[in-house]
């Protein structure tokens, strides 16, 4: 239920580079884009993204998500997940 709701508020605003868990986006898409700018710039950016989420400022997260998701109800589903 929190996903419908939050879904179509928060995904506008994800740049449109962002495969993870978007709907209508795959990680077949997104290794398609990739293998079609590999083949077009001579240059690579690379992350090793393993526990990048570890990293993350959890409150700064809970601010951006306030900026966007007004609902109370939502809001005490989704901060413990990311505050705990």
């Amino acid at each position: 239920m929190v996903k419908l709701i939050i879904e179509p508020i928060v995904d506008p605003v994800f740049h449109p580079d962002s495969y993870g868990y978007r709907p209508g986006k795959s990680a077949k898409q997104a290794i398609a884009v990739t293998k079609i700018r590999c083949w077009r710039y001579d240059w690579v950016v690379e992350f090793d993204i393993k526990a990048a989420f570890d990293q993350i400022d959890h409150v700064l997260l809970m601010k951006a998500v306030r900026t966007h998701v007004k609902e109370n109800w939502i809001l005490l589903y989704i901060e413990p997940v990311v505050s705990g």
